[in-house]
């Protein structure tokens, strides 16, 4: 006679707080007052940064924009679309301490 695999209840998940969530793979965080400064400097908007990367095929919206001007954590990728929007390296760009911890 077969018999029914038994499945376990997960307990809930509660999210961590902020300061003790780990960074997710292939992420970094960038320096959010640079980034803020950078971007009002051309005088775009939030919401005209997300369509700059729009008109030039680049999938950065405007809720990663927020989130990387927020303090949090981008993809690599993301990070480095925007360092090349304002000609900078990557790592001018990253919070020093997302570098720190590179090390």
């Amino acid at each position: 006679m077969p018999t029914m695999p038994v499945q376990s209840e997960a307990a809930p998940s509660t999210p961590m707080p902020p300061a003790t969530r780990p960074s997710r793979r292939g992420s970094v965080q960038l320096d959010a007052a640079r980034l803020r400064q950078l971007r009002r400097s051309l005088l775009l908007s939030q919401r005209d940064l997300a369509d700059e990367f729009g008109r030039r095929d680049i999938q950065v919206s405007i809720a990663t924009i927020k989130r990387a001007e927020a303090g949090q954590a981008v993809r690599y990728r993301i990070a480095r679309e925007i360092a090349r929007y304002f000609d900078l390296p990557a790592n001018e760009l990253a919070h020093a301490s997302a570098l720190a911890g590179a090390h």
